[in-house]
């Protein structure tokens, strides 16, 4: 009897440790899904479109959250270094999933005409996989 209230006892235990643990992790990041719907974010594009050049050491993308939490960040830069677990190149249309860690990288847009400088922070995708189509 008493080892079966110690064993009970425990799997509360490890629930509760188990719970904080994934509660931290999302405090420094978190996981997300979706559609890719453009190959740059929509705040670099919006600036593209209007003369600025935004150099990058990798690329951004957007994407249409599908089961990711509210909140989820729709626009996201991936590093040089980081590659698809997949081994494909996002494109339009692939559905991704991956996990982004999050500290933000600040981009800095600089007008062609003007010399006018703007910044867009994006999340940094440290982990991704797409779909093949």
């Amino acid at each position: 009897m008493k080892k079966g209230i110690i064993f009970v006892l425990l799997i509360v235990f490890l629930a509760f440790i188990s719970a904080r643990i994934v509660s931290a992790y999302s405090f420094f990041g978190g996981f997300f899904g979706g559609k890719i719907t453009n190959t740059i974010a929509a705040p670099i594009m919006e600036l593209e479109l209007k003369g600025y050049a935004c150099p990058m050491f990798g690329t951004s993308i957007s994407i249409t959250p599908i089961g990711s939490p509210t909140g989820t960040p729709t626009d996201y830069f991936i590093p040089s270094y980081v590659t698809p677990k997949t081994r494909t190149i996002p494109t339009i249309n692939q559905l991704i999933l991956g996990r982004y860690n999050g500290n933000q990288e600040i981009i800095t847009c600089v007008n062609s005409f003007s010399g006018q400088i703007e910044t867009v922070s994006l999340e940094t995708i440290d982990l991704f996989g797409t779909s093949r189509w």
